[in-house]
């Protein structure tokens, strides 16, 4: 049984941020700074470029099947997370979920990683022509929580959409919503629509047909899924009236809003504490 579980993640789009938009490339920063993972004393995470990478920390019994199964639920929750926060950014990435070895340690002036998880994760990530989390099957046997759909290569792909996949088990796709199931509200269903609106913009203009086949390749999975759902909100235009026309949607409206604004200055507040870190000490 290999010991570790590595989670690959590409942010997309990061050289040419690089080039020509310093804020962007902060605010990505200011946001991975942010991530829950960083509380979470069981995992170590390693950023360098573009590239984010998130393994455990202790080696999980050979034996001991919910070890895995909670190792692979957290790696995939942190996923989860950095979905979360960058939608509505037009800030996305691609990621991978493995096992095999891995080594991380430090040296005196140097952190060293490598291993044949690091390198495999690598080469699968960049020929995946899509955008979002792949879990590969080895892991996927310890998955519980998430819905997954095959996509080949031995790896499967992750809906990131809890509140999407709750109102799609218990409506089977057909809206309205009864009055009876409103009470659950269905948490971040806002954050999910406005997801899957931008996925639906970005496979239609953006300028790179490259970039717009991999925005196709994820709507297409979406659809497969929740057919009669994406529908209602494409002819909708992605109002949250379509999931029940006098429901009021305010608060998760406004706290969707909230949240954009407050990760659209995620880079503003890095730059700022930046700039206070590298100022002359004037005592």
């Amino acid at each position: 049984m290999p010991a570790k579980y590595l989670l690959y993640i590409d942010i997309l789009g990061f050289s040419e941020l690089v080039k020509r938009d310093r804020l962007q490339i902060e605010r990505i920063y200011g946001v991975l700074d942010s991530l829950n993972v960083h509380r979470n004393e069981m995992f170590r995470t390693i950023v360098f470029s573009d590239t984010v990478l998130v393994y455990n920390r202790i080696d999980p019994e050979p034996s001991n099947e919910k070890e895995h199964e909670s190792i692979v639920w957290y790696l995939i929750e942190f996923a989860e997370d950095l979905h979360h926060r960058l939608t509505g950014q037009g800030l996305y990435f691609r990621a991978v979920l493995i096992s095999g070895n891995f080594q991380h340690y430090a040296l005196t002036n140097i952190d060293c990683f490598f291993g044949e998880a690091l390198i495999e994760a690598y080469s699968r990530e960049k020929a995946i022509p899509s955008i979002g989390l792949f879990i590969d099957t080895t892991c996927n046997r310890f998955n519980r929580c998430f819905r997954t759909e095959p996509f080949g290569n031995e790896l499967h792909f992750v809906y990131l959409n809890r509140a999407v996949e709750t109102l799609q088990q218990e409506t089977n796709g057909h809206l309205p919503i009864d009055d009876n199931l409103l009470d659950a509200c269905y948490p971040y269903l806002a954050w999910q629509v406005r997801f899957l609106q931008d996925v639906h913009s970005m496979k239609r203009k953006h300028p790179d047909p490259s970039v717009r086949t991999k925005f196709l390749t994820v709507w297409d999975l979406y659809y497969r899924r929740y057919p009669m759902i994406l529908k209602a909100l494409e002819e909708g235009n992605f109002e949250m009236k379509v999931f029940h026309e006098k429901y009021d949607w305010s608060d998760q409206l406004q706290k969707l809003a909230v949240d954009l604004e407050h990760f659209q200055n995620a880079g503003k507040r890095l730059s700022e504490r930046i700039r206070i870190a590298d100022s002359p000490n004037l005592e």
